[in-house]
């Protein structure tokens, strides 16, 4: 999950997992976790999963090559939010360790979120940046939201901005369909130029397998648009999650 600052740095690669898609887009404002007790002041869940390419913001972070990667996700009080997201591809030419955070207040018509992600690549030299952003999401009703992300990329000098509209679909008691496009805007970001990024489209069957556990395999697509210089990726994906 990481910004592409030069050609080089674009196969190498770097998000924090996505609940539709892993390794997508950004991290969700209201994370859906389950807490250890219904009045609880904490929540947190464990994520493990496989995809055939780690893509971010359009880019095949990965170099062509599968990624196994595990997160934890801590959530304290309605208020802040912790993810450590691990990843490695199986060749092991990409590597990642990346702590983010947030905090995040309900405000009636919207959710507003402001917070920081420090991408950081063991056994890489000058490539770890730091992302500064805040992010507006809101629930538009019969399953549909609707979030706007605006970031500032210390290393690149750049911004990235994305709208996203998700969408929910229970089947039954432990199976749903949720489906997201996300159209980002950069600048200053990447090495194709400045403008429309990438219009990345998924969808997710979350499975629940228990109280605790839910397997979710996914599908996602990636369209290059004005400011990538290189071309549409396509991946699947499964995810574990348990959540205490």
């Amino acid at each position: 999950m990481k910004p592409n600052l030069t050609l080089r740095h674009l196969l190498l690669g770097f998000f924090v997992p996505c609940a539709a898609f892993a390794g997508t887009t950004e991290p969700a404002v209201t994370p859906t976790l389950h807490s250890s007790g219904t009045d609880s002041w904490w929540k947190a869940s464990l994520n493990v999963g496989y995809e055939t390419l780690h893509v971010y913001r359009g880019v095949d972070s990965s170099a062509g090559n599968a990624n196994i990667w595990e997160s934890l996700d801590v959530d304290i009080a309605n208020f802040f939010h912790f993810n450590l997201y691990n990843g490695n591809s199986l060749n092991g030419e990409y590597g990642e360790l990346t702590p983010s955070f947030y905090f995040y207040k309900d405000l009636g018509p919207i959710t507003a979120a402001a917070g920081m992600i420090w991408y950081h690549f063991p056994g890489e030299d000058g490539v770890d940046s730091e992302e500064y952003y805040i992010q507006l999401s809101r629930e538009l009703g019969a399953g549909f939201s609707a979030s706007a992300w605006f970031s500032y990329n210390a290393r690149s000098e750049g911004w990235y901005h994305e709208l996203k509209l998700s969408h929910s679909l229970p089947i039954n008691n432990t199976v749903s369909v949720e489906s997201q496009a996300a159209l980002g805007y950069s600048t200053s970001y990447r090495t194709g130029g400045n403008g429309l990024d990438n219009l990345t489209i998924g969808v997710g069957v979350p499975i629940k397998l228990t109280e605790s556990l839910t397997l979710k395999p996914s599908l996602g697509y990636a369209f290059a648009l004005d400011a990538l210089d290189s071309g549409d990726e396509g991946w699947a994906a499964l995810t574990l999650s348990y959540r205490f």
